[in-house]
């Protein structure tokens, strides 16, 4: 009876087979709205044939099989948004740092610089009408230390948000690092499952994700190897090679976006948070820098007028301002007396051509300021900082559209449809109760034919 059991085993296979459906569709359904989760198929796939000889050959058909349980991903697609997230965290960084900074300039409002400044010269003009009012002079002080100590706040500021993007940057390489190692764990556990000729489609997902997170901070060129493996790399730095995980470099070049030991070992940031960090760092310098240039020529170009002006005591010599940049610019302990400040060419009363010189600073191209006057230069510094502002944000909004676009198109592709994974279900499961009437049938049916032979005994 070469015969007997064979369809109680054909159906046997058909059981587990529809069995391993229907755990796997349970597995998708169960993980439906885990993140980064990529939805599995069974492929079924027939056993091999019988060969039947007698009075003609004949191949018969010995059941089915599961061939793979296939993970459902477009690792193209899988490259495309990492590149799109990693640009897109760059350009939104950018955006949110730089809208920080404008909020530190409050331009434009009365506490803004701009304002300030054209303050500070009205002040002296209406020195110039009245060169012995007290009144005045007092106010023209008051205006003084009101630019002064903006111009230290605005310096100050400047200074604590770079420290602290510094600060993130190095914090950030932390995560970095931390992120590859994981990726490095999981490509030996991947290879050590390829080797034994199966697909860990969970680890697979796990690590993608990982590589996903890994482009908001930076932009990374992956390569997969034969093994399972993947390489990860910044530039022509190597951040992960199979089990291996190189830590990033101690020093952050924000000039020439990379980390680096300062040696031969370079790892160039080209996205993600970190190059928005870094860009921005730049553009805060640069911002903090043309600062400190329109405080040095402001303190210059008005002690040069004022001290060769008379106070009111009749004295000249004195200096208004003290400082060399926008962090040590105040007013002088010369004029701490208010008729100190000089409003008069000479001595005699009510001569307020002095005043009048140093108001009439601001209308004067500064070789130094790029040859615009005090007020025009601040002016480019601040539209400069909202050209670069309205520059990231609308970036930024195009790579979100292109990043959701393309999200909702992998969705299409390894998300899981509760509907469609329903009705596979009901249908697994019909295929299962069909291979389980098979072997009910199939056992009654040897029962009988035992029970024949028994009887022709």
């Amino acid at each position: 009876m070469p015969w007997t059991f064979f369809g109680i085993e054909l159906a046997s296979r058909a059981l587990q087979s529809m069995q391993m459906a229907m755990n796997t569709t349970g597995h998708n359904l169960a993980n439906i709205n885990t993140p980064g989760y990529s939805r599995q198929r069974v492929n079924l796939a027939t056993t091999e044939p019988l060969l039947l000889e007698g009075v003609m050959t004949l191949f018969m058909g010995s059941g089915v099989r599961v061939e793979s349980i296939q993970r459902i991903r477009d690792m193209f697609l899988d490259g495309r948004v990492a590149n799109t997230s990693s640009q897109y965290h760059r350009l939104n960084t950018l955006y949110q740092r730089l809208t920080q900074v404008e909020d530190v300039f409050s331009e434009p409002t009365d506490a803004g610089l701009s304002r300030q400044i054209i303050g500070f010269f009205n002040a002296f003009q209406e020195l110039s009408a009245n060169p012995e009012n007290v009144g005045v002079r007092a106010s023209v002080y008051q205006q003084v230390e009101g630019v002064t100590r903006t111009f230290r706040q605005l310096a100050g500021r400047l200074d604590e948000i770079f420290a602290e993007m510094e600060q993130r940057v190095q914090a950030t390489a932390g995560e970095i690092n931390s992120i590859a190692q994981s990726i490095a764990d999981l490509n030996v556990k991947i290879r050590y499952n390829k080797a034994l000729g199966t697909t860990p489609n969970d680890l697979l997902d796990k690590r993608t994700s990982l590589i996903e997170k890994l482009s908001e901070y930076v932009e990374v060129r992956t390569t997969e190897l034969s093994d399972g493996t993947v390489r990860l790399s910044l530039g022509e730095f190597v951040l992960v090679e199979a089990e291996r995980a190189n830590p990033l470099p101690d020093e952050a070049d924000y000039i020439n976006k990379m980390f680096t030991n300062g040696a031969d070992v370079r790892a160039y940031i080209g996205g993600g948070s970190v190059r928005g960090l870094m860009d921005a760092m730049e553009y805060v310098r640069t911002y903090r820098d043309r600062l400190d240039r329109l405080a040095k020529e402001l303190i210059d170009s008005v002690n040069a007028v004022h001290q060769s002006g008379y106070g009111l005591d009749g004295n000249t010599g004195y200096r208004l301002l003290e400082g060399s940049d926008a962090l040590s610019i105040r007013v002088s302990d010369d004029v701490l007396d208010i008729n100190h400040i000089a409003a008069g060419v000479t001595p005699a009363p009510g001569d307020g051509n002095k005043a009048l010189e140093i108001a009439r600073l601001r209308q004067q191209p500064v070789a130094n300021l790029d040859n615009k006057t005090i007020p025009d230069f601040y002016s480019a510094l601040v539209a400069e900082l909202g050209e670069h502002t309205r520059a990231a944000s609308t970036g930024q909004e195009n790579q979100k559209i292109i990043l959701q676009s393309l999200q909702a198109e992998r969705e299409a592709v390894s998300g899981v449809n509760m509907d469609e994974e329903m009705s596979n279900l009901l249908r697994y499961q019909r295929s299962y109760q069909a291979a389980a009437q098979l072997i009910s049938i199939m056992d009654a049916a040897i029962a009988d034919m035992l029970a024949a032979f028994a009887g022709r005994r």
